[in-house]
């Protein structure tokens, strides 16, 4: 059978941002999305914290496992702080780069389970300098909500057209959108750009069916193949991805300081409790707002 051109296929992927891998984070059960995605033929990829390298839940990572063709996971910053990747000391971003892989690799020796050696930058900001020290560390491509960095007015409007850009350091960036920018994903099949939806775990909130009927009026446009994310940079880059450099994990800190621990026990707290109810997550955004 001959195999479809690129012109006539579209690779897609949702990418879910920050969960821990347990049976249920949130509002995300595993389980429940696994169905879904059976039913209306998507796949996840889960943007995850190498900082909570060692907290996976067995079940959820057979799960994984048992599933490598509806769900993958990659790397989510390193510690998940504020501005984590958006700084401009080059050292300190390739330590910081390294680190999350270390964690990575250690999660994996301890789960069995493997990573797409892809990034996604916290609260989407990056420098132009973090694009450098990721790509000198040895990530194949980075997948962001936005391509402009925070220290420079941002590709221009070519490399919008482009599937991914390479603007920053020659190394890709690909972009992603959320479910409510149907326009933006019509744009993205006519010129031939990958689908790469970003939502979090309170997204289902109420339940997967707006995510489910989205998916299917994305089926509905052509020639869809769901996949992962190293696939989609795999597919879609001109040039296949250099070798990875040996890594040096000399500098890499492996637990979490106490601040950076209690954030994310801050975070999760609400993530669990807080946000699985409309009523608290509203009477929480109130509060947090001007």
């Amino acid at each position: 059978m001959e195999k479809p051109s690129k012109q006539k296929q579209t690779l897609a992927c949702l990418i879910i941002d920050d969960p821990l891998l347990r049976p249920r984070y949130g509002c995300l059960d595993y389980q429940k999305l696994l169905d879904e995605m059976k039913a209306h033929n998507f796949f996840t990829e889960i943007a995850f914290i190498p900082g909570n390298y060692q907290r996976s839940d067995p079940r959820t990572i057979r799960l994984f496992a048992d599933n490598a063709d509806r769900y993958s996971i990659c790397v989510h910053g390193c510690n998940h702080t504020g501005n984590e990747f958006g700084g401009y000391d080059y050292h300190h971003l390739c330590r910081l780069s390294c680190t999350a892989l270390a964690r990575m690799e250690q999660h994996k020796r301890l789960t069995g389970l493997p990573y797409d050696r892809v990034i996604v930058f916290p609260q989407g900001r990056f420098s132009s300098v973090a694009m450098q020290a990721v790509k000198d560390t040895g990530y194949v491509a980075a997948f962001n909500s936005t391509i402009r960095a925070i220290d420079g007015k941002g590709p221009p409007a070519q490399e919008h057209q482009r599937p991914a850009t390479k603007h920053y350091h020659d190394f890709p960036l690909f972009l992603r959108r959320y479910a409510t920018d149907k326009s933006g994903f019509l744009a993205d099949i006519a010129a031939g750009r990958p689908i790469l939806i970003v939502d979090h775990h309170s997204a289902f909130r109420n339940g997967y069916r707006h995510l489910t009927d989205f998916i299917d009026w994305i089926n509905s446009q052509g020639n869809i193949r769901w996949t992962s994310l190293s696939k989609v940079a795999e597919y879609y880059l001109e040039e296949p991805a250099a070798t990875m450099p040996p890594m040096n994990f000399t500098d890499a800190q492996l637990p979490m300081d106490l601040p950076v621990a209690l954030r994310r026990f801050l975070c999760e707290a609400r993530d669990n409790y807080i946000e699985r109810s409309n009523l608290l997550a509203k009477a929480y955004n109130m509060l947090r707002s001007p």
